[in-house]
């Protein structure tokens, strides 16, 4: 199951071994030409592949061009880009151990429903064809291939028109030949949203869709689902996938985005997803379609050495790098979806330790990356802003167009912009110094400017989650005051409702300041065991207050934001740090 990792390792020179064991932290190696879905693969030698729309001109035009796949015969350091120009050939396909081919599912290209192409390699340009499940199934995510029995396991998804118009539903196709005859079960259902405060709307209701499977070490099955609420869900399965626990609420945090789950050569589980939540719902959502996508800026990373049962790391892998663009919308062109996020992953682990992650939507967004799995286990974080923004989430939202606009037809798809967003700016600014220091730092203070949805700014920070943990911030507060969160999820930096849903939130103000100090160090001692926060400032100030809310696996957020909508002096922020205990 695991020997393609040797095999990559084995057409690596000493150079390339060198160079791969010496990307520790996320590095950016590639941007694929197709969104992170199903497109990854090793051949039989240890090549690694990315397939994707060669010159593709927008969301139609995916049927007309081209294919094409990127290629890294060097552990995933270099890549060099190849045309294929026969579609019907077998691309991005999963090899199957116990039949010595490989398989690739697919639901469009032409094809009515779901279908297999089986082949004997990469590239076979006579693959036989196989009808996999009716037509009504749609939306296929990776192929997993079990090791403790013959079986082929696809997910994909179909919708109950007769409950919503948009509720989806997790199917799982399985094969027990192959792939060439095939049996649909579909699984159980999760709670749809339900309207209450602070949301004025309904959100999308896609109920369950674009789930993850992964066979755990003892055989048994995980399944992990997007939702349209909180969290994302879970069932089991302890007979190879033929029946299924009814789905239960994860401690993972997210909101239409979807999960990766993945079995490391060592037993080790590792989690990707977007440990987000959005802005509260407008009066106009309707829940039949996404009005704006407000929670896909952030995607994040997390490491489990029993089966689940505990996870560390919960580590931001990539921050949008269009996150505070003020032409969001737009920006790239009506190039493939239009969705401008980071959301959606496929990985590979790697020789030496090593991760790579392909993920995220659109050409402007999506890239491949490489970290290493030491990473995820640090134990502290420091930021005094001298690479920028590069480190935080600032962003405001302008007033824009809002739902989905994908193109309409083929004849209109490039005559309308942008997807399901608004169009951002940075809430927050870096100024010169009060101490003179020739040192920028953050002004965080709300905002004046009409064309912002809200005029709470602020800024949102990740650490490695811990239970127990110091975060310690140099401020100089000058306004009302500057509001402080601890969370184990990310929220929006503008969003208003932080102090009703942290695990810890206070205001600090002025008058906390010892007195002569410009900049004092404000100490959040956390202890998630004892449930209680500890915010000290030297001998001058020591107030203690409980947590609140669920926080199983610690906190891992530092969020903060201006006090008040006019408040325009706010606080002046040096830095951050964070230590576990």
């Amino acid at each position: 199951m695991f020997e393609y990792i040797k095999k990559i390792e084995e057409r690596m020179t000493e150079n390339d071994k060198r160079l791969l064991s010496d990307i520790y932290a996320p590095e950016i190696v590639a941007v694929p030409d197709n969104n992170a879905w199903n497109k990854l693969c090793v051949t039989p030698d240890g090549a690694i592949r990315f397939y994707g729309n060669y010159r593709q001109k927008h969301v139609f035009d995916e049927h007309n061009c081209d294919k094409c796949y990127i290629e890294s015969l060097d552990g995933g350091l270099s890549w060099k880009k190849h045309i294929v120009t026969d579609k019907k050939c077998i691309m991005a396909g999963k090899y199957i151990p116990f039949t010595g081919k490989y398989i690739e599912v697919r639901f469009k290209e032409g094809y009515e429903g779901p279908t297999a192409l089986i082949g004997d390699y990469l590239g076979d340009p006579n693959p036989d064809v196989i009808k996999v499940a009716d037509d009504k199934y749609s939306c296929i995510l990776c192929t997993t291939v079990l090791s403790k029995i013959n079986r082929i396991i696809v997910v994909g998804n179909y919708v109950k028109k007769e409950l919503h118009p948009t509720a989806y539903f997790t199917a799982l196709m399985i094969s027990d030949d192959g792939g060439y005859t095939w049996k649909t079960i579909e699984l159980g259902e999760v709670p749809f949203f339900e309207k209450k405060w602070p949301h004025k709307g309904y959100r999308w209701q896609q109920v369950n869709r674009e789930a993850t499977v992964e066979e755990l070490s003892d055989g048994t099955l995980v399944c992990i689902t997007r939702t349209g609420i909180d969290y994302h869900y879970i069932s089991y399965s302890y007979d190879h996938g033929d029946t299924w626990t009814e789905f239960k609420r994860t401690d993972f945090h997210s909101c239409g985005t979807n999960p990766h789950i993945k079995r490391l050569s060592d037993g080790r589980l590792i989690f990707f997803w977007c440990n987000t939540k959005p802005l509260p719902e407008i009066e106009s959502a309707d829940g039949i379609w996404e009005d704006v996508f407000t929670n896909r800026d952030a995607n994040h990373c997390a490491i489990s050495e029993d089966n689940g049962k505990t996870w560390k790391g919960f580590r931001e892998i990539l921050l949008n790098p269009i996150r505070c663009a003020s032409d969001f919308r737009s920006n790239g062109g009506p190039e493939c979806d239009r969705d401008k996020s980071v959301h959606q992953f496929e990985c590979l682990e790697l020789p030496m330790n090593k991760i790579m992650l392909v993920c995220g939507q659109h050409y402007s967004v999506r890239k491949i990356m490489i970290f290493d799995i030491n990473w995820l286990y640090e134990k502290e974080r420091h930021e005094d802003f001298i690479h920028g923004f590069a480190g935080i989430s600032t962003q405001s939202y302008v007033k824009s167009i809002l739902g989905g606009f994908p193109g309409g037809t083929p004849e209109t798809a490039t005559k309308y912009a942008g997807h399901c967003s608004y169009n951002r700016v940075s809430g927050c600014l870096l100024v010169p110094s009060p101490l003179n220091d020739n040192h920028e730092v953050l002004h965080i203070a709300s905002s004046a400017d009409s064309r912002l949805v809200s005029p709470i700014c602020g800024a949102v920070w990740n650490f490695p989650i811990a239970k127990k943990g110091t975060v310690k911030i140099s401020a100089n507060i000058i306004g009302k005051g500057l509001r402080v969160s601890l969370l184990d999820y990310w929220m929006n930096p503008c969003d208003d409702t932080v102090e009703y849903y942290a695990d810890y939130s206070i205001v600090l103000r002025p008058d906390m300041h010892p007195d002569g100090e410009l900049f004092s160090d404000f100490t959040f001692d956390f202890d998630c065991e004892e449930g209680n926060v500890t915010v000290k400032c030297g001998d001058y100030l020591c107030l203690t207050k409980k947590l609140n809310g669920e926080h199983p696996n610690g906190i891992c957020y530092l969020h903060m934001q201006s006090v008040g909508k006019d408040d325009l002096d706010g606080a002046y922020v040096a830095g951050m740090d964070f230590y576990a205990k």
